[in-house]
């Protein structure tokens, strides 16, 4: 599977880009061991979320099914067997973001997740360029300098989702997070706009 990477003119207005947020549910965090049980995500465009345009699919995996991490999803080992396999997942995914600009909270992570089902049976990895709300979120309210670390608990989905009064719903879900992450997100867009952030350039600090 080859795929050519479509760059974005720095001076691309934020309203004309087609942004994905998205998410994965793991079997834990293990970066090495564990796997993607399912994938989520939704479209923004002009600052509006797109319910129309949207993305699930759930990822068939063996000898998943009793640990701790799938039931915090509220997913049975029937729900994951009926999935389909994680190659065509995550080419139904690829073709379903395009040249978008993904969008995701602590986005390194799912990333790293789908880049190494990419690498494992395709030979390639994501080439779109990439927002993590949490650093977003950072970088408004702290700047650009401020390190995540000092207070990793004051930009969690949770924390940051009560402080832009956005209520929890269907929370632990690829499609649950992903849609809280698509309003926190166009929250974060507002406030960029007032700070001057109308361009990709200017987003993406390119």
């Amino acid at each position: 599977m080859e795929r050519n990477r479509k760059k974005i003119s720095s001076w691309t207005p934020v309203q004309d880009i087609r942004f994905v947020v998205f998410d994965t549910e793991t079997t834990g965090f293990d970066l090495k061991k564990d796997k993607i049980i399912s994938i989520g995500a939704i479209a923004l465009r002009a600052q509006r979320i797109d319910v129309g345009d949207s993305f699930e699919v759930l990822v068939r995996q063996e000898n998943v099914g009793d640990r701790e991490a799938v039931s915090v999803h509220g997913l049975l080992r029937k729900d994951i067997a009926s999935g389909i396999d994680e190659k065509q997942a995550v080419a139904a995914f690829l073709d379903y973001i395009g040249d978008s600009v993904l969008v995701a909270q602590h986005a390194g992570f799912d990333m790293c997740m789908v880049n190494r089902i990419l690498r494992r049976h395709f030979g390639i990895r994501l080439f779109n360029e990439v927002i993590d709300t949490a650093s977003l979120a950072k970088r408004l309210e702290k700047g650009p300098y401020y390190n995540l670390a000092h207070k990793a608990g004051e930009y969690r989905l949770d924390t940051l989702c009560e402080r832009y009064s956005i209520r929890l719903h269907d929370r632990h879900t690829s499609a649950g997070d992903a849609y809280l992450t698509a309003q926190l997100y166009q929250r974060l867009l507002a406030k960029g706009r007032k700070s001057g952030i109308e361009t990709a350039g200017s987003l993406l600090m390119k």
